[in-house]
């Protein structure tokens, strides 16, 4: 296996629909303070918890930096879906499913990845177990899951496999 590893501040790829798209680093910071008097004690534990709040800075600053990202890329491809403050509710789920493109398993059960903030995620599990009592919204659910199976099938039957 190889690795190309491109020197320089930017880089850029071909996105379709996009064309060529060029990117630069993104930096991230955080200012780090030691004050003389901490000195003589910041070892072991004082000094993991001091290099832990660093560390979960950055990872904050990284995630809200590649939501940002995910919601500029499905806003460019048309599947982004802003509820504007809406609660979530059957009709903001199904909205989401119908800009979804989907694949399926060998069992024709679909493919679905939600991108979403691990509250809402736990908030939608609860939401999904009541929809799934409902007859109305499973019968929905399922004739969405046929014409997306069959959209999923026409794709597949359609590939270009050589040039």
């Amino acid at each position: 296996m190889s690795i190309t590893q491109h020197e320089g501040l930017l880089h850029s790829y071909e996105q379709v629909g996009a064309g060529i798209v060029e990117e630069g680093f993104r930096e991230y910071s955080v200012p780090v303070e030691i004050r003389f008097d901490e000195i003589p004690d910041l070892v072991g534990d004082r000094l993991i918890a001091k290099i832990e709040t660093i560390g979960e800075e950055l990872a904050r600053q990284t995630s809200k930096d590649g939501f940002k990202k995910i919601e500029e890329e499905l806003s460019k491809v048309g599947n982004f879906v802003n509820a504007a403050g809406r609660p979530v509710s059957e009709e903001v789920f199904f909205e989401m499913l119908h800009k979804m493109d989907m694949s399926f398993d060998d069992n024709g059960n679909p493919d679905i990845t939600f991108i979403v903030h691990p509250d809402m995620g736990e908030h939608l599990r609860r939401l999904s177990e009541e929809w799934k009592s409902d007859a109305k919204f499973n019968e929905r659910y399922k004739e969405l899951m046929r014409v997306k199976r069959e959209a999923w099938l026409d794709r597949e039957n359609n590939r270009k496999l050589v040039d």
